[in-house]
């Protein structure tokens, strides 16, 4: 719109201005309101550019596209999330990887309808699995003195609240007379106190599941799955393992899961 020939009358409330006394802007944030005093979601200082919305939370609060209307840049304040790229994600979207090289068969291991932790920090290659119990979900207790070193290699501490996105998972099988395999993610409260139960698990909730089990049958091919994430949303505090369960001992497995996730 050009102001070209028009009144005061018939244009002031189109005109954005500062509500300060003709002094315009200065070092105090104002709002940026229209002619007749309406505010808009926009405030400015000779520092500080703030969007805040006046009415509603809305899902595209300030936005940046490309000439092409691609979205590259995007504030929700609907959902208290910023997403950017032309996909779209979240833009502290981050990855953690849990794994198992080489899960030995019977007769060493694995127990057959038993959760097995996979490592989380550096490489599997022990014949001493984690145990995590044989119920539909692993044990929501671990008792650290029961376990040992055995334990910490499984646990990922994590240090700021979570959202756990998605959370995908490969696996291989080295029989073909294969078991039926089940993946599961829990979360626990852990005992940092350095005491005599130190490294204890409590209270754990299972944030990720099999929706279906998987039947590995032979080396030739390697098996994938999108696991259901069941409570996404994981406190600072916690520790995350990650499990397997396989129901028979025919087949060793290697596992490569990762966990997709943002803060918040």
């Amino acid at each position: 719109m050009s102001l070209t020939g028009k009144t005061k009358a018939s244009s002031y409330k189109d005109i954005l201005q500062m509500n300060n006394s003709n002094s315009g802007v200065d070092a105090t944030a104002r709002n940026v309101v229209d002619g007749e005093g309406t505010a808009s979601a926009i405030s400015l200082s000779d520092d500080i550019f703030h969007i805040i919305p006046q009415n509603d939370d809305t899902t595209t609060t300030f936005l940046v596209t490309d000439k092409d209307a691609n979205r590259l840049f995007k504030v929700d304040s609907t959902n208290d999330v910023v997403k950017a790229g032309i996909g779209q994600h979240i833009v502290n979207t981050n990855i953690k990887e849990f794994a198992m090289d080489s899960q030995e068969a019977s007769p060493d291991n694995p127990s057959a309808n038993t959760w097995h932790a996979l490592t989380s920090t550096f490489n599997h290659l022990d014949t001493n699995e984690l145990e995590m119990g044989t119920g539909s979900t692993p044990a929501t207790t671990l008792t650290i003195a029961n376990t040992a070193y055995l334990a910490v290699k499984h646990y990922w501490y994590v240090p700021f609240n979570i959202s756990i996105d998605s959370c995908n998972v490969w696996f291989g099988a080295d029989a073909a007379s294969g078991d039926v395999v089940k993946f599961s993610v829990m979360s626990y409260t852990v005992d940092s106190a350095n005491g005599s139960t130190g490294g204890d698990l409590s209270s754990g909730v299972e944030n990720c599941v099999s929706p279906a089990t998987i039947t590995g049958a032979g080396r030739e091919q390697a098996y994938y799955q999108a696991l259901t994430v069941s409570t996404a949303d994981v406190d600072a505090g916690k520790v995350i393992m990650a499990c397997v369960a396989q129901d028979g001992t025919n087949a060793d497995l290697t596992v490569n899961m990762q966990l997709v996730y943002h803060l918040r």
